[in-house]
């Protein structure tokens, strides 16, 4: 960090330009002393002002919690007193109901009202009367059959009316009603209605005697939200309602909201804004009311000038923090910064290469002292093995590898690995130098016997190609070779599979022929039936011709022309008889001819079969001899195809044979000049 005296510089220097603005950036930000200032400036500022910030929250928090629970409590003080008073008046007219000589028709109305005036007196009431059955006073004549509280009394039930306007219009009254029974006897029947009315601004009272503020005031609202007591009293005559009013004036808006939750008999507490006044406000309902609600309000700044006042004092405490802190942090920067500032420019100058400079002198005896020491030492000791190195450097540049350090014990702690890497530096250049010339002299030899096993291998791979060339050229005659078997045994194939089809065809001849020999054999079965009828009506003839001769003969002269005729057809049936058997000797001739031949036929059939099958294993054998030698074929193509590869293959490799020579003739060559630069350095021996 800069001096008091280097930043007044640094202003001269730089100005108030934007070259300004960025130094005094860089001055604060980019130095330790900057950075202490700026840290602990941020810490202290951000603590005071947190703690100012949290102080004010929890303070004021504190004033709404306690004002919300005071409000509340107040609110619902009110609410049980307006309570206690219906209830106490709920309670007079209760009793007055259970009067027995209100109830009996026989006491005169006078001494009746004398009654209920007495009890109106004591009590501090306005006024009161009694209703009949009927609904009608019985002091006045007025008919209130039609009244919510008559009806509600006559149904055994006390009630408590909405407050409305006297006559007169200036105050508003309530009526407390309640049953008059029969004979003044709970739960019997109910003859009448007793009413009392208290006094006219007893609610208003209450709410004018109800304040937690200069300014506050306290209201009550029935079931629709109406006010029905205020200190204001125009506002009770008015009928004011601030939820019908808040559909035309959206300021009320946050009003109504709180008092539609009055109305629906919630407890609670919150703000609102009113005719520019913020407020606050809480509510509670009125038990044993008709869904009455009071609600407290005081404007909000009654109650927060204590709060304001403290945050005032707590901003101008952490104000004065602030300036302290920051008169305290400068002068721990500055005692701390500078030196160290100082040190880290001095070792700065160190790692630009500054071996001479002084290191800054440092009269405080703390950690500071330490760092300027730790920086001397450091700038010495650095200055030493930077030069001891450049000794050993500039003489391994030298080619001398035989050259000691002059500084050994400078190298301390973790400085004693440059000293050792150097070393290691020396050693393993001298070991990879003397190697180098090893495995030159070994490369020399080696190249030189790769160079003849280069050549001999180039001249045996030119025999391999030429020879690789002659067995092409004789696959390829086979190839040929059996392309045209190939072809061949296709054509073979093709006709063995026409004789074959032929063949098929003769067979299908011999067995029409066959079955032609079976209906000439079936024809002469037929014709042989016949000719066994046509003996069989020889026979029958020849015995006709014989009754018949006999028959002549009996008959003498008579019968002799007929004897004649008898004796010819005898002669015809002998020649018929001889005539069958002729024919039938032939047919049966004819039968064994046909027989002959279909056994012949059938042994054709049979052969011809034979040779059928024959053929179809010729063809089937003609057919596998065809695709054999296609694939043989395809073989011979790839067999050839790869014999190419392999030529291509031997080729190259004696263009590589023949250049791996040249490579080791030039490498040999070079191995000899390795050898001559590697003995112009001086190598270590240890």
């Amino acid at each position: 960090m800069k001096s008091k005296k280097e930043e007044k510089t640094v202003k001269q220097s730089v100005g108030t330009g934007k070259r300004g603005i960025q130094e005094w950036r860089r001055l604060y930000h980019e130095t330790i002393k900057g950075k202490i200032t700026i840290s602990v400036l941020i810490l202290v500022i951000i603590s005071l002002l947190l703690l100012g910030i949290i102080s004010s929250v929890l303070n004021n928090h504190s004033t709404n919690s306690t004002l919300e629970r005071s409000m509340k409590a107040t609110a619902r003080v009110s609410a049980e007193r307006v309570e206690w008073e219906i209830t106490s008046y709920r309670n007079i007219a209760e009793d007055l109901g259970m009067t027995a000589r209100l109830a009996n028709d026989t006491v005169s109305a006078e001494d009746k009202k004398a009654i209920i005036d007495e009890r109106i007196k004591v009590n501090e009431l306005t006024g009161g009367g009694i209703l009949d059955s009927a609904g009608v006073n019985i002091f006045t004549g007025e008919k209130c059959a039609d009244t919510a509280y008559f009806k509600e009394a006559m149904k055994g039930q006390s009630y408590v009316t909405e407050p409305t306007s006297s006559e007169g219009g200036s105050v508003m009254e309530i009526k407390i009603a309640a049953p008059l029974w029969k004979e003044g006897i709970h739960g019997t029947e109910v003859v009448g209605v007793i009413y009392l009315i208290p006094e006219e601004n007893f609610l208003n009272d209450i709410m004018v005697a109800t304040n937690v503020s200069d300014h506050g005031s306290a209201y009550m609202v029935d079931g629709e939200g109406t006010v029905i007591a205020h200190k204001n009293h125009d506002l009770v005559k008015t009928k004011d309602n601030s939820i019908v009013a808040a559909e035309s004036n959206s300021s009320l808006k946050p009003l109504a909201r709180l008092e539609e939750k009055m109305i629906r008999g919630e407890t609670g507490f919150g703000t609102y804004k009113y005719d520019g006044v913020k407020k606050i406000m809480a509510y509670t309902p009125v038990e044993g009311s008709n869904q009455w609600s009071i609600a407290i309000t005081a404007p909000l700044s009654d109650f927060n000038f204590e709060t304001i006042v403290g945050i005032i004092i707590t901003i101008l405490i952490v104000l004065v923090s602030i300036v302290v802190a920051v008169l305290m942090v400068r002068r721990l920067a500055d005692n701390i910064g500078t030196p160290v500032h100082q040190c880290a420019q001095r070792l700065l100058a160190l790692a630009n290469g500054d071996l001479h400079t002084e290191v800054p002198q440092v009269s405080t005896q703390d950690e500071v002292l330490i760092l300027a020491n730790a920086t001397q030492e450091i700038v010495s000791g650095m200055g030493r093995i930077i030069r001891d190195v450049h000794y050993i450097l500039g003489q391994m540049s030298e080619k001398n590898f035989a050259v000691h350090s002059q500084e050994r014990e400078s190298y301390v702690g973790d400085f004693e690995n440059i000293l050792n890497s150097v070393r290691a530096i020396k050693y393993s250049l001298s070991d990879t130098m003397n190697h180098i010339k090893e495995s030159a002299d070994q490369v020399g030899l080696g190249s030189s016997q790769l160079a003849e096993s280069g050549q001999a291998l180039a001249e045996g791979a030119t025999d391999q190609a030429a020879s690789v060339q002659e067995l092409l050229a004789t696959v390829n005659n086979i190839a040929e070779q059996v392309q045209r078997n190939t072809e061949n045994a296709v054509s073979t194939k093709q006709h063995a599979r026409e004789i074959g089809d032929q063949a098929h065809a003769s067979s299908k001849s011999i067995g029409k022929m066959m079955e032609a020999m079976k209906k000439i054999s079936d024809a002469s079965m037929q014709i042989s039936n016949i000719i066994q009828t046509i003996e069989e009506i020889a026979d029958q003839t020849n015995l006709l011709s014989l009754n018949a001769s006999i028959e002549a003969a009996r008959a003498g002269e008579a019968g002799r022309g007929f004897a004649v005729v008898a004796g010819e057809i005898g002669h015809l049936a002998n020649q018929c008889t001889e005539s069958v058997e002729v024919t039938r000797g032939l047919i049966e001739a004819a039968l064994h001819e046909v027989e002959s031949g279909n056994e012949i036929a059938e042994e054709m059939a049979g052969a011809l079969q034979k040779v059928i099958d024959g053929m179809d294993g010729i063809v089937t054998a003609v057919e596998e001899v065809a695709e054999n030698s296609n694939e043989q074929n395809n073989s011979m193509q790839q067999i050839n195809e790869t014999i190419e590869i392999i030529s291509e293959v031997v080729q190259t490799n004696s263009a590589a044979a023949e250049e791996g020579s040249a490579t080791s003739q030039e490498l040999s060559a070079q191995a000899t000049e390795l050898n001559d630069l590697i003995g112009k350095f001086q190598l270590s021996e240890n």
